[in-house]
């Protein structure tokens, strides 16, 4: 069970009902894990459970949690759920939360350890003698002497949760994303493949997407699993049978538009010109054949962006822009800025404008070209200033020069 959760913790398994009916039926089992994993060392958590174990510990609202509850008490910000789960166990955390504050030498644990027995609204004159030495908390003082907090409302767990949880995708290295490819569950067979777009690994990895795309039940997991093979461009026979499976009209439109953003950078090819060509003319997939557009770097391609910097889709106004922005197309830069007033597209528009704009790429001018942005833009915001940096650091790549600005940034923060 302890083990279970540590694989919780690194996002291997979503806390959802199913999950959550598991550990209640095992629940001897469990509270010992709560206690073990909560008080053990979470060198190899990469994804806090702490409010995940909290609120089990709040359904089972038994005294063998109280080590771990008590635990929490050392967060510099304490869970406000964690002296609610304290209050509902009622005399039963009075001596361990006693203990607690003698054997912690921190002062601010012992602050915490204090308000959770005034919180109690137990009279007690150890807890009262407590209070009164620590005559500088009125708060718990106050708050001991109103007889402490209201009684908790009663606590559901499964409100709290999806029926169906959703894997912590991002904390997930490349293996354990391949594994995820292999769930019954279509749902995050889709999220691992999406997230395999654009990423590196190896012939063992392309021919696992290359048949899961072959033979998954499920269009849009096809489609992603297609598309993450847009690095698996130089293996002859994939890309001969890619672009097969893109100009079959038998298949889905998902499926076909998952293989045409895959072949993108193969634009020079006239069949995979066409098709982008003809996804365009049809609304349904005219928004895969701009990305395409976008993703090939093709400048034949330059004369779609603009049309649809108005277009009502917001969605295809931010393709547009990363082409305009990947193109250089500093003739629309009077475009791009009056869309800095969009908040649907700004930052996209910072990005652009950022790419776009005519400067000579060193770091000097860049800086330069910087500073007159932010001015342009009324300033910016912390993520908008990121992805200015971003788009600054890519014209210096795309001239085989180190980038300077994220690291920038980088130290700024430090």
């Amino acid at each position: 069970m302890e083990r279970l959760l540590i694989d919780a913790s690194k996002g291997y398994i979503p806390f959802d009902h199913q999950l959550f009916h598991h550990l209640i039926q095992r629940k001897d089992e469990t509270l010992a894990a709560i206690v073990q994993v909560g008080n053990g060392p979470q060198g190899e958590w990469r994804f806090d459970i702490s409010q995940e174990l909290l609120d089990l510990s709040r359904h089972f609202h038994d005294p063998a949690t109280l080590p771990f509850l008590i635990d929490l008490l050392s967060e510099e910000e304490p869970l406000d759920d964690v002296f609610e789960a304290l209050v509902s166990l009622g005399p039963a955390a009075i001596d361990p939360l006693l203990a607690a504050y003698e054997d912690d030498d921190d002062e601010e644990t012992r602050g915490h350890i204090a308000f959770g027995l005034a919180a109690l609204g137990i009279e007690d004159p150890r807890i009262e003698k407590l209070l009164t030495e620590r005559d500088s908390d009125e708060i718990a003082i106050d708050l001991y002497r109103s007889r402490g907090e209201k009684e908790p409302a009663s606590f559901d767990l499964f409100a709290e949760y999806d029926k169906q949880g959703v894997p912590a995708i991002d904390v997930l290295n490349l293996d354990e994303r391949f594994q995820l490819l292999e769930s019954s569950v279509e749902e995050y067979r889709i999220l691992a493949a999406a997230s395999l777009f654009h990423d590196e690994f190896g012939e063992k990895g392309q021919d696992a997407l290359w048949n899961r795309a072959k033979t998954d039940s499920s269009e849009i997991v096809r489609m992603h699993c297609w598309q993450a093979l847009d690095n698996a461009l130089d293996r002859k026979g994939l890309v001969d049978e890619m672009v097969a499976r893109l100009l079959d009209q038998s298949l889905s439109l998902p499926e076909r538009s998952g293989l045409l953003i895959a072949l993108s950078p193969l634009s020079d090819r006239t069949e995979i010109r066409k098709a982008i060509l003809s996804f365009y003319v049809n609304p349904e997939t005219r928004l895969k054949a701009m990305e395409a557009m976008w993703r090939s770097l093709d400048p034949d391609f330059e004369d779609y962006f603009p049309e649809h910097l108005e277009d009502p889709n917001v969605d295809l106004r931010r393709i547009a822009l990363r082409g305009i922005g990947s193109q250089g197309m500093s003739g629309e830069i009077n475009k791009v800025r009056a869309l800095f007033k969009d908040p649907d597209v700004r930052e996209d528009a910072l990005f652009a404008y950022a790419m776009a704009a005519p400067s000579k790429v060193s770091p000097a001018f860049l800086r330069s070209l910087y500073n007159k942005l932010e001015k342009e833009a009324g300033g910016f915001t912390e993520e908008e200033d990121t992805v200015v940096r971003i788009a600054l650091d890519e014209r210096l790549r795309a001239q085989n020069k180190p980038p300077v600005f994220s690291l920038e940034n980088n130290s700024d923060e430090e």
